[in-house]
């Protein structure tokens, strides 16, 4: 059984046909047999357009210019025309949001959070900015503080020698799009986390690390998200 595609969960990937992957070209083929009423694309697939649009109308969405959430949703939305169930939906992740806000009070507004991506190697990590994935927009509008040290490139690689810069009180570990390159790299899954530096961090001391799969998008990525901050921060599972 796949267990995930793309680092999204099987159980959300069930009865879904895969026609590619973002690495690769789509298989022109098997959409043919899907026999689709709408095609949307990543705008890297311009070359295939043509081929595409032949076969049914075709979108193609900037998806890394567009990377709030809830433009996505919108616009995807738009092209569907369902513009009203994209506000239904966002209404409901505001009330999730001002519901979390609620729970954390105010001590727990000035804990940090740190968010980092391993990377396959004993020796670095990987830190994006803030605004460019879901979990930084979603822990921003929760009012929670993120450690981004004057990030301005949406992707850093970092030597684990820079850390201790984000530690936190509450750290999160990214690894679900890694695991097979990471094993590959290291004989010792997770290698890095033996590493005398890790054993320093506050959170490690606190035992507050967790592994968390934040890969998925749009509103059901985010109430995932809100579900891991109500459990491993408020400690309401």
């Amino acid at each position: 059984m796949r267990k995930s595609f793309e680092g999204i969960p099987s159980d959300l990937l069930a009865g879904v046909p895969v026609v590619g992957s973002i690495g690769s070209q789509p298989s022109l083929e098997k959409i043919i047999t899907l026999k689709p009423d709408l095609i949307l694309a990543l705008t890297n697939r311009k070359k295939s357009y043509k081929l595409l649009s032949s076969i049914a109308p075709t979108v193609l969405i900037d998806f890394p210019t567009m990377y709030d959430f809830k433009k996505r949703l919108r616009y995807v939305a738009q092209v569907l025309g369902k513009s009203d169930r994209a506000e239904e939906l966002l209404t409901q992740y505001q009330n999730r949001i001002q519901e979390l806000r609620q729970q954390l009070g105010k001590e727990l507004e000035a804990k940090t959070i740190s968010v980092i991506y391993l990377a396959g190697s004993a020796d670095i990590f990987y830190s994006y900015r803030g605004d460019f994935l879901p979990y930084g927009q979603i822990i921003s509008d929760a009012g929670l503080q993120l450690i981004q040290q004057n990030q301005k490139q949406r992707e850093l690689t970092l030597s684990i020698e820079v850390l201790p810069k984000y530690d936190a009180d509450f750290l999160f570990i990214m690894t679900d799009l890694l695991k097979r390159d990471f094993k590959r790299a290291n004989p010792e899954f997770l290698s890095f986390l033996k590493k005398p530096i890790w054993s320093k961090l506050k959170a490690v001391q606190n035992k507050q690390v967790y592994n968390v799969n934040w890969n998925v998008g749009g509103t059901i990525g985010a109430n995932r998200i809100i579900d891991d901050l109500f459990k491993y921060i408020v400690k309401i599972p």
